[in-house]
């Protein structure tokens, strides 16, 4: 059995992006060289990847297939074609995930190789206690697309900016037992939302206590055009919705994912 579970929501992304990322989880080094069960040693079949397919057009589909056959991940289909929603996305891979710790994040980060390590340690050391997050570090638009191997990334941790704002998006680790109590990302957050600042206040309400990483691990976004502020009035929605409800641990009480 895998003991995390790396989610990432995916809707026409099948490109370098999604490649680099999905590499840099496969080349994850050994956190020590106990195998104990409370190592942090990261072995090849105790990381799973979970692809959530939120409704991509046929192309980048079968490409998204092809990547998770590369990769030895799994895929988790949805033919929703509507609006993107990250929370609904999220939610369908949760519903898909084996290991008893998740890691929900995005398909254009890179990891560095201690990250999962650094993840587990926190299990490990605070079994259900916590939810695990971590700053995050921008890759410039000078930063070529192309795909990169371990030995770039000392290069790339060169390049990487560190954002001003701390956030707790793209890396949220806590149980599995947690995200099912929740019932997940809140769905009501359509296209670009606060579903990870909501999260993470649901995750302290329930009785979770933030965890940093940052000072023993990275993760850098990679640099893309965005149209997170192409819909100004649902953002606005989503911000309302989240000041009002942020404190409600579990949200979608008539579905969420594919579950009622």
């Amino acid at each position: 059995m895998p003991r995390l579970t790396a989610i990432i929501p995916v809707r026409n992304r099948s490109g370098t992006r999604l490649r680099n990322c999905l590499a840099s989880l496969r080349w994850q080094l050994a956190g020590t060289e106990n195998s104990s069960e409370n190592s942090t040693e990261v072995l090849g079949d105790e990381l799973e990847i979970v692809l959530s397919d939120f409704g991509s057009d046929p192309e980048h589909a079968a490409s998204i297939v092809a990547l998770a056959e590369h990769f030895d991940a799994k895929v988790a289909r949805n033919e929703e074609f509507g609006d993107w929603n990250r929370s609904r996305a999220l939610n369908l891979g949760i519903q898909h995930a084996s290991a008893d710790y998740l890691l929900c994040t995005d398909a254009d980060m890179i990891f560095a190789p201690n990250f999962v390590s650094s993840i587990l340690e926190v299990h490990a050391r605070r079994p259900r206690q916590a939810l695990v997050v971590c700053a995050c570090s921008d890759l410039p638009q000078r930063v070529p697309e192309r795909d990169y191997a371990l030995s770039d990334f000392e290069w790339l941790r060169a390049q990487a900016d560190r954002r001003k704002s701390i956030g707790t998006g793209a890396c949220q680790s806590a149980t599995r037992e947690f995200f099912f109590h929740a019932r997940g990302y809140d769905e009501a957050f359509v296209h670009w939302g606060s579903e990870d600042t909501d999260m993470r206040d649901r995750a302290l309400a329930y009785g979770l206590e933030l965890e940093w990483i940052s000072d023993r691990t990275e993760m850098f976004h990679q640099w893309h055009p965005t149209s997170r502020y192409s819909r100004l009035i649902q953002n606005r929605k989503n911000a309302i919705r989240y000041f009002f409800t942020r404190h409600q641990v579990v949200k979608n009480l008539d579905r969420w994912g594919n579950l009622g």
